[in-house]
């Protein structure tokens, strides 16, 4: 059993044994809010793994899209697209939005609109995962 799975089989108990039982009105609602709590914590840990190789590929993805055009692009831009390449971290990715922006005139309205929109595919498949679990 994994944990998300134990979280989960404690939850359903405290839901549907636990808290019917119990009489007074404050212990009760702590027990299905304890029941919410863990049903979210449950989920998003069976769920981890498979956002996290999603993530990846979502991350290889947008770094062989960007590295493609990294060389008709600002420098400080190609070098924000080397950071991510490396560090594949949120903060090199924050780095590479702040430097589409900085140099947006040099890239032109069409370029940087490009490039922002593959971005933000990335990002918002991001969302969209962690979403799944606050479900």
């Amino acid at each position: 059993m994994t944990e998300g799975e134990l979280l989960l089989r404690i939850a359903s108990t405290l839901k549907d044994d636990i808290a019917p039982a119990v009489e007074a009105e404050y212990p009760k609602t702590q027990a299905f809010m304890a029941a919410v709590v863990l049903q979210k914590l449950g989920r998003q840990l069976a769920l981890a793994p498979g956002h996290a190789q999603a993530n990846d590929a979502d991350l290889d993805a947008l770094i062989a899209d960007l590295s493609a055009t990294a060389t008709s692009t600002p420098d400080g831009v190609g070098r924000s697209i080397e950071a991510l390449a490396h560090a594949r971290d949120a903060a090199a990715l924050s780095e590479l939005v702040q430097s589409l922006y900085a140099n947006r005139a040099g890239l032109g309205e069409r370029r940087f609109d490009e490039l922002l929109a593959r971005v933000r595919v990335a990002l918002r498949a991001n969302i969209e995962r962690r979403l799944e679990y606050a479900e």
